[in-house]
């Protein structure tokens, strides 16, 4: 209870994180033991149930809080869905999960978002990671109306692995953003990031700001951070801020940024070999997420989302936006 009690009160995050302590009813508490590894991954799905008419002037909001403690060598899987029943509801969201991956522990972490287009979607993770820890998120977000992940990781300890795998998908009048940080202190870390987003909708935007900082004593790091993104209708806007700020003198290092549409040498492969243009089409952009979906510990969450992808893929290229 004393090192839970020290990591609730150790959180720094921003005014939402605070209105989440206020209005959260409940901590819920994830503790795995020393040396302790589950077979099976923990699933938090989260469903809202105090929602209103888009057309309404009050906006209901939730604060689901969640605490994972995995001690020494223990290792789990953590799933979070958050969805929505009725696509048409407005409600906001305003969630905290705070991770702590203790001495040689692993984390495989799952992050699914695809809550209504006329919601507010707010979430801060918080990753606290001590020596010889592994800790993997793959997220996949493509609902709300403003839909904003605040990601905040840190490796407190030499030989360390950091591995993030982000697609967020703008298919609507919506806004999508990832504002991200990754602080390696010690000898030897380990840290990759791909943020990979498709803006299909004149209206939709995306926001990517990256930061990852290796400090003066974490020598022999190697770290890695990649961002790419689809426009794919007029006037779709994309906002991106890598950032990789380097104090240590003896590192492997790199970061790029690409935004593009489609190659037109891509489609005419395609066209050459007798598929036609919209099916070509689609299935480029598909595969430009698939990256990212490929990597989805949990087969069955992994099928799941690909449908998911798939249907939403095709109802967003065929309706016209404006």
């Amino acid at each position: 209870m004393r090192k839970v009690l020290e990591v609730v009160s150790d959180f720094d995050g921003d005014l939402f994180s605070l209105l989440n302590g206020v209005g959260a009813p409940d901590l819920i508490l994830v503790y795995v033991p020393e040396g302790c590894h589950l077979d099976s991954s923990l699933y938090l799905r989260h469903h809202p149930s105090n929602v209103m008419e888009s057309e309404s002037n009050k906006l209901p909001m939730s604060n689901p809080r969640v605490l994972v403690f995995v001690e020494k060598g223990g290792e789990i899987g953590i799933v979070e869905e958050y969805s929505s029943g009725d696509k048409s509801k407005c409600y906001w969201t305003n969630s905290v999960l705070e991770v702590v991956v203790g001495e040689g522990a692993k984390v495989n972490h799952s992050y699914m978002q695809t809550q209504s287009t006329t919601a507010t979607h707010v979430k801060w993770t918080s990753v606290r990671q001590e020596s010889g820890s592994s800790y993997k998120l793959v997220e996949v977000s493509c609902g709300g109306k403003l839909s904003r992940h605040n990601l905040h990781v840190q490796q407190v300890g030499p030989d360390t692995s950091t591995e993030l795998s982000t697609l967020h998908l703008s298919m609507a009048d919506q806004t999508q953003d990832l504002h991200s940080r990754v602080v390696l202190d010690h000898p030897r870390g380990y840290s990759r990031q791909l943020h990979k987003c498709i803006v299909a909708h004149s209206q939709g935007q995306a926001v990517f700001d990256g930061n990852v900082r290796v400090n003066r004593f974490a020598q022999q790091t190697d770290a890695g951070q990649l961002t790419r993104t689809l426009l794919l209708a007029p006037r779709a806007t994309v906002n991106l801020k890598p950032n990789l700020q380097i104090i240590a003198d003896d590192v492997k290092c790199s970061h790029g940024a690409a935004i593009s549409d489609l190659e037109e040498d891509q489609l005419f492969y395609f066209q050459a070999r007798g598929i036609d243009a919209e099916t070509a089409r689609r299935s480029l952009i598909f595969s430009f997420g698939a990256e990212v979906i490929e990597s989805i510990p949990d087969v069955s969450l992994r099928e799941k989302t690909k449908g998911g992808i798939r249907e939403l893929l095709n109802l967003g290229l065929a309706t016209p936006s404006s």
